[in-house]
């Protein structure tokens, strides 16, 4: 199975994507984390809040400029998809670009107050500080994916099987209705029926 997890900065993407993989005893890639290797290197990988700070800034405006980056770092994913089988994809672009008959799609969203307290919290900033950084950052990947690709990420969710609002939902809550929806969708059910929990 190919889960594929797409969502705005601050929505519980990552979280969900690491305890997803985690929990099925299969691979988990990172979209961000191969584009971060590839324009910041090393010092890039140690820091979560990268994309937000200078160094994201300058990454963005290079991505603007040369797309390569981007199409780099999908064809990456795409053939790492092909390669482990079963995957959880942390990416903006997989759920539109990956094709695959054992794929599911999940859209996080949350609201940007919600999303900018997670992640003063996570990078030590304020709120205000992280509300700005997100509300860019979110205009600029839409912009530079529809640009590139044709879809506008967060308004076309076509390609999405779940889309589910975190806004009030702890990481655990959230874990917890991912994790129901796939067993359900794979059928991955015990026998006797229910799912792997007993539920």
């Amino acid at each position: 199975m190919k889960i594929c997890l797409t969502g705005f900065t601050g929505s519980g993407k990552s979280t969900l994507a690491r305890r997803l993989a985690a929990h099925y005893g299969i691979a988990y890639v990172s979209g961000g984390n191969v584009l971060k290797s590839l324009i910041g290197g090393e010092e890039a990988l140690r820091d979560p809040g990268w994309w937000e700070r200078e160094g994201g800034k300058k990454a963005m405006e290079l991505r603007r400029t040369d797309p390569s980056f981007d199409r780099r770092v999908d064809e990456e994913l795409m053939r790492l998809a092909a390669e482990k089988g079963d995957v959880v994809l942390d990416s903006w672009t997989m759920a539109y670009l990956l094709e695959a008959e054992d794929k599911v799609a999940i859209f996080l969203k949350a609201d940007l107050d919600v999303r900018a307290q997670r992640v003063a919290k996570r990078d030590g900033t304020t709120v205000d500080e992280a509300r700005e950084a997100i509300v860019r950052k979110d205009r600029e990947t839409v912009e530079l994916y529809h640009r590139l690709y044709g879809f506008k990420l967060g308004e076309d969710l076509s390609p999405f099987n779940l889309v589910l609002d975190t806004s009030k939902l702890s990481a655990d809550e959230t874990f917890d209705v991912v994790r129901r929806f796939i067993d359900y969708w794979f059928d991955l059910s015990w026998p006797g029926g229910g799912s792997p929990d007993g539920a």
